[in-house]
């Protein structure tokens, strides 16, 4: 595949070129809510009812999930507004922190966030693919679900290699089929006739509850951002949006306030159609079944045995689409750190023919599938019986990963790394409204300084619940480590300026 490269911005006396402005506001409407309705509102429903066995509380951590990411939404958009640049968070760790910060922002989409979302979903997608296609019997179940994953990686690679605005194409489209999916969901019990209110109980907690509330809380929360993750992901595409002073705060504002009240409406559904038991149990996450995941349940119960295949066939839809949403965004945020020469000149390459970053989604993709298939292993190799050549804390979360579903496993991983840099990334609108006070903001925060200030308290109490909670404590440190090994990526990988920049 023949690339050209981007120069460096550095020379005064030459223009760095950039990547063209071909999405509209649909387009960035549809990346946010595209992106975000993946697979956890017909899967997280579960845990969250397995954590907290009480309506009254599972209303509430939708409630606190969904204001916590419209706060981040509201704040990112005046940063989106104000520096519509390919990268999104990387730019404004840049100009607020410095290059360091906003390297390992990079460092952790590509190594951690965006390619571990990335294979989360196509984890998601491989579940119920397997359920409409079974494995073969000469092929393990864990490997069929597996090869199912890197192939639907590999195709919205090669969609989003051939060019952008096909890119953005397929996600209005899938997004609109997506929400219809959903909106049909809520809508079944009152077209086929099912559910009760009586199922909508208990609201309160009952007395017999055992354990922590707030640990409780803090697992099943980690759960409902995940369904949301993906808020932020027009901002890297920002050079791309046409109006993106208009069209980024828009797609924000009006995306997660339509997402708030879809998933809330969709989680009540599931409640007013099976009672608490039954959501609770579709928890079990070591069932290689899908047939018992909360949405499957739902629609079983509603529409009998085809119930099982028509959700299958929606996930499956709904999960593609979102990993379309990620190699759509994520390679941006690579291509701009090449373009400052944080990363090898190879990463800021564009296909002479489609005019995308062709090199940094490849390099996503490779990752994602690596990710895929170590997860994976964990799953297929058993932990040893003796932990005589091993540390006690490594035998452990072996033995813990071994149990998991491949999707959960990517999960937890998932949202410690995220949760660190959205904070970061939120709190540079408090630097940049002091240093660049007279930047023209054509978006400013609703509610500043409240709104950043509620984003960033709620982040601090979800990290350090991560790692205190046995559960997820290894996932997180190793998310962790992943990110501080950055730092010495950093002086590795970064490009000396050449005697022309330096001249400039």
């Amino acid at each position: 595949m023949e690339t050209q490269t981007i120069s460096s911005p550095a020379p005064a006396q030459t223009q760095p070129v950039v990547l063209p402005r071909v999405l509209g506001p649909i387009a960035a409407l549809c990346v946010v809510v595209g992106s975000v309705i993946g697979s956890g509102i017909f899967i997280v429903p579960a845990r969250v009812a397995h954590e907290l066995p009480f309506l009254g509380g599972i209303i509430g951590i939708w409630i606190v999930a969904g204001a916590f990411t419209t706060a981040g939404a509201l704040t990112l958009a005046e940063l989106g507004a104000m520096i519509p640049q390919a990268g999104g968070p990387y730019v404004y760790l840049r100009e607020a922190y410095g290059k360091l910060p906003a390297f390992l922002f990079g460092w952790s989409e590509l190594t951690v966030s965006r390619a571990g979302s990335m294979a989360t979903l196509a984890a998601a997608f491989a579940r119920y693919f397997a359920q409409i296609f079974p494995a073969p019997e000469s092929i393990h179940g864990a490997v069929w679900q597996a090869m199912a994953a890197v192939s639907a990686i590999t195709i919205v690679t090669f969609i989003n290699v051939l060019g952008t605005k096909g890119g953005g194409g397929l996600q209005v489209v899938g997004t609109a089929l997506k929400v219809g999916g959903v909106l049909t969901l809520i809508a079944l019990p009152f077209i086929v006739g099912g559910g009760s209110v009586q199922n909508l109980s208990p609201w309160s907690l009952p007395a017999d509850y055992k354990g922590s509330l707030f640990s409780a809380a803090m697992v099943a929360m980690v759960g409902v951002l995940w369904a949301y993750d993906g808020w932020m992901n027009v901002t890297p595409l920002a050079e791309e949006i046409r109006d993106p002073g208009r069209n980024i705060p828009m797609a924000m504002v009006l995306g997660m306030s339509s997402l708030v009240a879809i998933y809330l409406t969709m989680t009540i559904a599931y409640h007013y159609v099976l009672p608490m038991a039954a959501v609770s149990a579709a928890h079990d996450a070591s069932s290689a079944n899908i047939a018992n995941a909360v949405a499957a349940v739902y629609c079983k119960t509603l529409l009998g045995a085809n119930g099982v295949l028509a959700i299958s066939a929606l996930v499956m839809c709904s999960t593609f689409i979102s990993l379309n949403g990620n190699a759509l965004t994520g390679p941006r945020s690579y291509f701009a750190m090449a373009r400052d020469g944080l990363l090898p000149a190879w990463f800021d390459r564009i296909h002479p023919r489609f005019q995308t970053p062709s090199n940094a989604i490849i390099a996503q993709a490779i990752w994602a599938i690596t990710l895929t298939i170590v997860g994976t292993a964990m799953i297929l190799v058993p932990p040893p019986t003796s932990s005589g050549w091993l540390p006690d804390f490594v035998t452990s979360a072996w033995t813990t990963l071994n149990r998991k579903h491949l999707y959960d496993i990517l999960l937890d991983y998932v949202i410690f790394g995220a949760t660190v840099f959205y904070m970061l990334a939120i709190t540079s609108v408090f630097v940049l409204r002091k240093t660049r006070p007279d930047t023209p903001r054509p978006y400013k925060t609703w509610g500043y300084p409240f709104t950043p200030m509620l984003f960033v308290g709620a982040s601090l109490l979800l990290l350090g619940s991560m790692l205190a909670n046995h559960e997820t404590r290894m996932q997180a440190l190793g998310g962790g480590v992943l990110i501080l090994l950055g730092v010495p990526a950093y002086y590795l990988l970064r490009r000396k300026p050449t005697l022309a920049e330096s001249a400039g």
